[in-house]
């Protein structure tokens, strides 16, 4: 069993256990997420101030926060770009020349002084999915792909229309075609 706790040396007799629930979940900082909170844990408030949590599974827990990620249909901000990154175990420098950006560019992304443009979001999202090789994420893409092949027809250009200007006097005009 995975957990946060290993490294602490407070009195086990003196700290108070708890279990996380949905009505008191427990903050799950450590993730680097600001909005990551966890429910069925055990953690401790020790004597010392320390709040240590006993996680199981971290790994299996840290792929879906990922998954959840790279599926959600609303922007990515920052810290979630750097949790992707973080994830890869991607030096920044790295990860921005792998999706084309300049590493200054990724980390004014990542401090949320700058937005992602879409294109850039979308590409994070697909480099995180195939580098991970996580096979929910994969299965999920390769069944969107079937499903867009499977509907997509070709249709025969419609000409673009002319564009027609006339220039008199050195200033330009449109004419209708």
């Amino acid at each position: 069993m995975a957990t946060v706790m290993a490294a602490h040396e407070c009195n086990r007799q003196t700290r108070q256990e708890f279990r996380a629930t949905m009505d008191d979940p427990y903050h799950f900082v450590d993730s680097g997420l600001p909005n990551v909170y966890l429910v069925g844990i055990r953690y401790f408030h020790c004597e010392c101030g320390e709040e240590l949590a006993d996680i199981p599974a971290i790994k299996q827990l840290l792929d879906l926060i990922s998954r959840d990620l790279v599926e959600k249909s609303s922007p990515l901000m920052g810290a979630e770009i750097r949790f992707l990154r973080k994830r890869l175990g991607k030096r920044a420098s790295d990860f921005a020349k792998q999706i084309g950006l300049e590493p200054e560019t990724l980390s004014r992304i990542e401090n949320d002084h700058l937005p992602a443009s879409e294109r850039t979001e979308k590409l994070i999202r697909l480099y995180y999915a195939l580098a991970s090789k996580d096979a929910i994420l994969l299965g999920q893409m390769q069944s969107g792909i079937d499903q867009m092949l499977t509907t997509w027809r070709r249709i025969d250009p419609i000409p673009p229309k002319k564009i027609i200007a006339s220039v008199k006097d050195n200033e330009w005009s449109p004419v209708a075609a």
